[in-house]
């Protein structure tokens, strides 16, 4: 029971550390794959996004920390009551999560009127199709804290030095443990498949022995 107890928490744990290198290869790929088209001026190709809201513009439909994923439409083209996240150029070019509340076209040229949730106006500036970074789709409450305190120092520390530097004491104390002889280096026994069958041969030649023995030993009696 103990050592199926021990296989299911070995399976367990070796699908979490897969899972997250699989994610972590993936949010590599997204930072490599944005930083580049970035730097070729094309951000605009990058259908999906993640953003971290920071204030509670929205509230309550979306808070100050939590983690929204938006999507580009191929046409930029939205409807009332979608939340978008634009650049807003009056306000220095920072990204902005607002709701449609109004939709503008012109020669098939969209445009915007948003407002945030939680204000009391709409917004004093009218968005450009081609300002706006996508619509909202899906919402991670709180991860953004999370985000925050791993960017950290601190965070750091916590999630990569401490746990690096847990796993290399913890080796060393099993080492030492074995040099002073309070614990047993661990001895596997490794059986090759070649030799089974001389194993086999010398039982039944032992076997044959022992029973010659005692045949004649009974007639020596």
């Amino acid at each position: 029971m103990k050592q199926w107890f021990h296989r299911i928490l070995k399976i367990i744990s070796s699908a979490i550390f897969v899972i997250l290198i699989l994610l972590m290869v993936v949010i590599i790929f997204y930072i490599v794959r944005v930083n580049f088209l970035a730097g070729h001026d094309k951000l605009g190709e990058v259908r999906i996004n993640i953003y971290t809201i920071l204030t509670q513009s929205m509230y309550p439909t979306i808070k100050a920390g939590d983690v929204i994923i938006t999507y580009k439409e191929d046409n930029n083209k939205y409807s009332q009551g979608d939340v978008i996240t634009f650049i807003s150029e009056k306000n220095g070019g920072i990204a902005i999560t607002h709701r449609v509340k109004e939709v503008y076209e012109v020669n098939d040229s969209f445009s915007y009127k948003t407002k945030g949730d939680n204000n009391n106006t709409a917004d004093n500036e009218i968005i450009k199709s081609e300002n706006v970074l996508g619509k909202v789709v899906a919402k991670i409450p709180k991860v953004g804290y999370i985000q925050q305190f791993l960017v950290s120092k601190f965070g750091w520390i916590v999630a990569v030095i401490l746990p690096a530097l847990g796993v290399i004491i913890y080796d060393a104390l099993k080492v030492i443990l074995i040099l002073i002889g309070v614990k047993e280096k661990p001895v596997r026994k490794y059986t090759l498949k070649g030799d089974e069958d001389r194993i086999e041969e010398a039982r039944k030649r032992l076997s044959e022995v022992v029973k010659n023995e005692k045949e004649e030993w009974c007639r020596s009696r």
